[in-house]
């Protein structure tokens, strides 16, 4: 009797423990982190896009990531060494747990590479090497072996997710873009589309305690709403501050901006194939019908150059927040290119350029851009046909919500267009704006550009591993593709990230907000 009431009074005591714990948790304070959209999808080998694989960094490791400095260090991986140049050898850490229980080990790195790679829904796989084969030694080392040398390897698996094979092989796609498993710093709770994501802390994550120990993400698209709930108190951090917005954040007592230079870069695009206006994919709908194309002449490309006055820009339309660029990858990148000028602003010499192009009058082309993607994405383009009003050219901004914009000029249905880049990879930027759109290569060269040359140039490139030739073809291939002023790069962004006063943190180059990097203030 004295040994049940003994057993009896410890479930209760362990039963009201148990329950304290919960009601600690629940009563805790989440940790709000609002961005300008949703995820696209939570399966992790799924979308390719900065807001969706923000979000599902949380949940996800990879073998080797980049560190708020822009740095690669290891993550699932304990270290990683060269054996020739097409065997890249990982050593994995030990005693890693998946969500649901499954091992973390070389077999689940190996099929979570694969997945990535042969999906048909994969928007990463770009990013997994070419390879031969993945071989798995033993149970903590992988081998990637790939088909040629492979140059920026370990930098372009930092965007790959590691995942339970089981789970990942045995569930319906449908559920996995809805309920993921990984073995990150937070667990998945709950998501209500283009509301919130509600995620709790792993106790298990292999990098140790996060302070924070329940996570929500907010969809809110306006920027002003954004800052109106940080300033409120609804949310605690916010991605991507609009520049009238910064003193407002700042004036607050409750709130501050973490500023830092951005990875990312603002260019202008041609459509440099089709010869004359008309119905895509064979004309370009964006010129009048019949109209030739002037942007396939260099002439016409190199004086809308002329014709930008980025300073301007800089300072009105941007306030300041960006820096001017003359190449897509910005210094953060180990093959930027320093001795890569822009051309100077000069109109005189764009309409003498026009006049030798046969467009002495000017023309009239339509000029797309996005209007909730980029900081002051539509107000940079208008400021742009503005300045180009001044040479003579007639252009139309048609700026789009994203979801619009993108699919449009992937049909080839604008003759000149405002996007951005935000890789540190030099070959994956060259290989897909500078190619013919084939297999893995050309996959944003919506302008169609394309010079045998450079082809044969980057193949060589894509595959020196001796770091001095690699520097000269580097150096060759960037002279050549900006000399063709197919993409003109106007600035790189600044990041500007808004916190509440309960949280320590800073803005990232990479433009990622990591819970696991954020502190609670004393």
């Amino acid at each position: 009797m004295k040994k049940l009431n003994f057993n009896l009074v410890s479930c209760i005591a362990l039963l009201f423990l148990l329950l304290f714990t919960q009601m600690g948790l629940a009563t805790e304070k989440p940790l709000r982190i609002a961005f300008r959209g949703d995820a696209a999808t939570l399966d992790p080998h799924g979308r390719n896009e900065n807001t969706t694989f923000n979000i599902q960094a949380h949940i996800f490791d990879r073998l080797v990531k980049f560190d708020k400095n822009g740095k690669i260090i290891m993550d699932l991986a304990e270290s990683w060494r060269l054996i020739d140049d097409v065997t890249l050898e990982f050593k994995l850490k030990k005693g890693i747990k998946f969500h649901n229980g499954e091992a973390f080990n070389a077999e689940a790195a190996k099929y979570s590479l694969e997945r990535a790679k042969t999906w048909k829904k994969s928007q990463w796989k770009y990013m997994v090497p070419n390879y031969k084969e993945i071989k798995v030694i033993d149970d903590y080392t992988l081998q990637l072996i790939t088909k040629v040398p492979e140059p920026e390897a370990i930098q372009m698996l930092v965007g790959i997710n590691m995942v339970p094979p089981v789970y990942y092989s045995q569930t319906p796609e449908t559920k996995l873009a809805k309920s993921p498993i990984g073995s990150g710093a937070y667990k998945f709770v709950e998501w209500v589309k283009d509301d919130h994501i509600k995620l709790v802390a792993n106790p298990d994550w292999h990098e140790g305690k996060v302070e924070f120990k329940q996570l929500v993400f907010r969809s809110i698209p306006e920027g002003a709403t954004r800052v109106a709930a940080l300033v409120s108190g609804e949310v605690d951090v916010i991605w991507g501050v609009s520049i009238p917005d910064i003193s407002r954040i700042e004036r607050n007592k409750n709130t501050y901006v973490s500023r830092v230079p951005s990875k990312r870069s603002i260019y202008i695009m041609f459509d440099i194939h089709t010869k004359k206006g008309g119905p895509a994919p064979e004309m370009q709908p964006g010129l009048p019908e019949g109209a030739p194309n002037p942007f396939r002449d260099i002439r016409v490309r190199k004086a809308v150059a002329h014709a930008i006055n980025i300073d301007e820009i800089v300072q009105y339309v941007m306030e300041g927040s960006a820096y001017p660029a003359a190449q897509l990858i910005s210094s953060y990148a180990p093959g930027y290119q320093p001795n890569v000028d822009r051309l100077p602003y000069n109109p005189e010499l764009s309409r003498k350029l026009l006049a030798e192009a046969g467009f002495p009058e000017g023309f009239e082309a339509n000029f797309d851009c996005p209007n909730n993607r980029y900081i002051n994405d539509q107000d940079v383009a208008v400021a742009i046909a503005h300045q180009l009003s001044k040479i003579g050219l007639k252009i139309n901004v048609i700026a789009q919500p994203k979801a619009v914009f993108f699919p449009k000029i992937s049909r080839y249905e604008s003759p000149m267009f405002m996007v951005g880049w935000g890789s540190v990879l030099w070959g994956p930027t060259m290989n897909s704006l500078f190619r013919e759109k084939k297999g893995t290569y050309g996959r944003s060269n919506r302008g169609r550009y394309y010079n045998p040359e450079v082809e044969k140039l980057l193949d060589k490139a894509n595959s020196e591993m001796d770091p001095d030739r690699q520097k000269k073809l580097r150096a060759e291939i960037t002279k050549k593709v900006y000399a063709a002023h197919f993409v003109l790069p106007l600035y790189y962004q600044e990041n500007v990230i808004g916190f509440s006063s309960r949280v320590v943190g800073k803005a990232r180059a990479d433009e990622m907000i990591m819970a696991s990097d954020l502190k609670k203030a004393k």
